[in-house]
């Protein structure tokens, strides 16, 4: 008994790890912080990258919530901000498990939309990101290296955890407290958001 409970400690404690981050949180207060959030290399931007106004987003493949916000806002928010020129949103990987299998895909993900076509790998993560614990993904990525070696090059440099690390620092430094997190206008909004609060937000931040 004592055996089994321990085992269930365990693994509840390894979910929150993993999980504990992702939060369909619409009710929490808008926090404002004061640091000038940077594009780095390795973010992902979706829109254009000349747009004038930018939100910055934390997220993981991982998060039901950040897969929410892709599926069920994004797709309203590319129509009538990012295709328009309007609005960037530069998407910065946080990675809470330390997976190396997901440190890899992700590192895999930022390679592949600098140097190729990142928009079938991306709904890949998004349909299964369990797939990244997979041979068949492992074998998928080997494929996309041999037939570009940018991203060859890219993917077999520097550890996949470098620029990971940083971005959890980064997470943590600001004192975000879960994913999906956006900060629009120096202003952080945390959990899932549907296109309409975030159509309202986008107008009021930057005033349009």
């Amino acid at each position: 008994m004592l055996k089994r409970n321990y085992i269930y400690t365990v693994c509840f404690c390894l979910a929150m790890l993993v999980f504990g981050g992702c939060k369909n949180a619409q009710e929490q207060g808008v926090r404002r912080i004061e640091a000038i959030l940077q594009q780095n290399a390795e973010d992902i931007v979706f829109g254009n990258e000349t747009a004038k106004h930018t939100i910055f987003l934390y997220a993981s493949y991982n998060c039901q919530y950040c897969r929410y916000l892709f599926s069920r806002t994004f797709p309203g928010l590319k129509e009538n901000y990012l295709d328009k020129g309007l609005v960037k949103v530069v998407l910065k990987f946080v990675d809470f498990g330390e997976d190396p299998q997901t440190q890899y895909a992700l590192k895999a993900a930022s390679c592949i939309y600098r140097h190729g076509n990142y928009h079938k790998f991306h709904e890949l993560l998004l349909a299964d990101p369990a797939i990244v614990a997979s041979e068949k993904f492992r074998a998928l990525v080997d494929d996309i290296m041999a037939e570009n070696t940018d991203i060859a090059q890219c993917v077999l440099s520097k550890p996949d955890s470098d620029f990971l690390k940083n971005n959890l620092k980064e997470f943590r430094e600001h004192q975000f407290t879960g994913t999906p997190t956006m900060v629009i206008n120096k202003h952080v909004y945390t959990g899932f958001v549907s296109f309409e609060k975030i159509d309202a937000i986008i107008k009021k931040e930057f005033e349009m």
